[in-house]
């Protein structure tokens, strides 16, 4: 899929409600306070909406047509709305397509995720194939684990840098992030998740909902939408390759080849969907050059918090605010991912207002 956004689109504000690692509240309930202060921050009403588009998936809501529970919520009364079963970051690019379709001139992007609700290994094992890995207790983690264990092989000190990575990654999300910081030497002892992993090494479960209002006319706001691609590798883990990630190179250089930008052209902040250490790496792999001065993850990244279907909106987040603080860093690359072995892949690019 190619888009062609360039200097079309600019992001009006955005919104979020949590992560916590068990909100009380329901999920329509912190989709409203998500999408308030959204509004709130774009200076937006709700009959300024022109259409909604939200990111749930079923099976880990527990609820046939997950999205049918917000509606009120979100304002989709009597208003278009489409419906992601994948990760947020995949329903901002739909919207992203509806505004430069010319349908319409602004549009809500929602996606919420509660983990708290169910253990996600065992939710996680529903979505792998029922024949033949089911029976065998898989599920993303234990795929993850073989992802890391191939890089291990050729990197025997991988381990311990990931180790440094996580730890990082956790003092930085400690302010606002659902779990404490940890030293580097305690995540490498901590019990094993799937070898060559530890528990310590996976982002936290989280609870939390996001919003972001895009807007066709992006000239005066900070924050410019410039491209976004998107791939679906094959299902089963042993249809691909786990030491690398095809799906992410298609989506990042068709999402470049929209933005007439060059494959390794610098981004000055990188906003990655890694629930492991060793997925930095085969970030990195595809990027090479592009994020060699990159800030990558500031705020920790999902390491704040990991709410299923709703981290790559929350990167997005992120990075929208990120680029208004600090508009020196000129441009950012947003990353979302879901399905086993990150078997969906989903890149946007935003750029500070010059």
């Amino acid at each position: 899929m190619n888009v062609d956004l360039h200097g079309s689109i600019g992001v009006a504000g955005v919104g979020q409600s949590g992560p916590s690692a068990a909100d009380p509240r329901s999920i329509p309930e912190m989709v409203l306070d998500a999408v308030e202060r959204a509004l709130g921050d774009a200076v937006v009403r709700w009959v300024d909406i022109d259409a909604v588009v939200t990111a749930s998936v079923d099976l880990f809501d527990g609820l046939t047509a997950s999205n049918v529970a917000v509606t009120e919520v979100i304002g989709a009364v009597m208003k278009p709305e489409t419906r992601i079963a994948a990760d947020g970051l995949c329903a901002a690019i739909h919207a992203a397509c509806q505004l430069r379709a010319g349908a319409c001139r602004t549009v809500l992007v929602v996606a919420h995720g509660k983990a708290s609700m169910a253990p996600r290994a065992a939710i996680e094992a529903w979505a792998v194939d029922p024949i033949f890995l089911q029976p065998l207790g898989v599920n993303f983690s234990t795929i993850a684990g073989l992802e890391a264990r191939l890089l291990c092989d050729r990197d025997p000190e991988a381990v311990e840098r990931w180790g440094h990575v996580v730890a990082r990654r956790r003092a930085d999300a400690a302010p606002h992030g659902v779990a404490a910081a940890v030293a580097p030497e305690d995540v490498l002892a901590a019990p094993v998740l799937a070898s060559p992993l530890t528990q310590a090494m996976e982002a936290p479960p989280a609870d939390a909902a996001y919003a972001v209002v895009l807007r066709a006319d992006g000239d005066g706001l900070p924050v410019r939408w410039v491209a976004a691609g998107h791939d679906l590798e094959a299902h089963a883990p042993g249809d691909r390759p786990l030491s690398s990630r095809p799906g992410l190179r298609r989506a990042f250089d068709r999402a470049c080849r929209s933005a007439a930008l060059a494959p390794d052209a610098p981004f000055g902040l990188l906003e990655p969907s890694c629930r492991y250490p060793h997925e930095e790496d085969l970030l990195r792999q595809v990027l090479g050059a592009a994020c060699k001065s990159a800030a990558i993850s500031p705020g920790g990244g999902l390491y704040a918090g990991d709410a299923p279907c709703a981290a790559g909106l929350g990167r997005l987040v992120d990075a929208a605010r990120r680029l208004r603080d600090e508009p020196r860093l000129g441009r950012a690359l947003v990353h979302g991912a879901w399905g086993p072995a990150g078997q969906g892949q989903a890149v946007a690019i935003l750029e500070a207002a010059p």
